[in-house]
């Protein structure tokens, strides 16, 4: 197998007063040739908006768009009607299809709002918009939950490309291992917060390791850690990886 690493200080970052962001890839003002997705994956931030802060109406199409709220409440309004709260360890789909304007703010005049928002690039343009929000079972220990996945598997979100999103919570000592991968697929790692070992690196909060290869893998926790893990498609996407361990 192949490992590519991204640590956290190198990711990009934004400063807005109101909204402090990370990302993993290209995004708004960041701009790095090396780092322009992974895969089917194009978007990987996360963003603490501070009291009454957001984003006005702003249009999305053609765009996989999941939001993971880790902390506080996230409103919503968008072009289709919907207007709802996302609270803490609920997550927001939305498939902008052929395009859909929505507003998020943080609805809070005293706590702060933490979100991760990851965009996939469909496999269809022009589809008829979608919007869902769903609560999983986020502290679920020691396992891999399902979240996102292209037949809607194990009451995970449905959406419209060959990708697979999964949610871990692990305490120390615990080991987890992957599932095997077919040709053509990509995994990456992203550490949400802790430290582990995988196949001899060790990874911090923040870091990404992404994964070339079809075997599995064990995970290994140094100190009780949240992961995401994203099974991607590579085919067709000519995005460039980082630093090869």
């Amino acid at each position: 197998m192949q490992f590519f690493l991204h640590a956290a200080e190198e990711r990009g970052n934004a400063e807005h007063g109101w909204l402090h962001s990370r990302f993993s890839f290209s995004f708004a003002d960041y701009q790095n040739k090396e780092r322009m997705g992974f895969g089917a994956l194009r978007v990987l931030n996360d963003d603490c908006i501070e009291p009454l802060g957001g984003f006005d109406m702003h249009p999305h199409h053609d765009m996989e768009i999941i939001t993971i709220v880790t902390m506080g409440s996230l409103e919503h309004k968008d072009s289709q009607g919907n207007h709802e709260r996302i609270e803490s360890g609920e997550i927001q789909y939305i498939s902008a299809g052929r395009g859909i304007e929505h507003a998020e703010f943080n609805p809070s005049s005293k706590e702060r709002t933490e979100l991760f928002q990851i965009w996939i690039i469909p496999r269809k343009k022009g589809t008829i918009p979608r919007y869902q929000k769903c609560r999983y079972d986020l502290d679920k220990v020691n396992r891999w939950v399902l979240i996102a996945s292209p037949h809607g598997r194990k009451g995970s979100l449905k959406i419209d490309q060959n990708v697979t999103i999964r949610l871990s919570h692990l305490f120390f000592g615990h080991t987890l291992v992957s599932d095997s991968l077919k040709a053509g697929y990509g995994r990456l790692l992203f550490v949400i917060d802790g430290e582990v070992n995988v196949c001899g690196h060790t990874l911090k909060r923040r870091d990404e390791l992404q994964i070339i290869g079809e075997e599995a893998f064990e995970i290994t926790v140094n100190r009780d850690a949240r992961l995401l893990l994203f099974d991607v498609p590579l085919a067709n996407f000519e995005q460039k990886r980082g630093s090869l361990l």
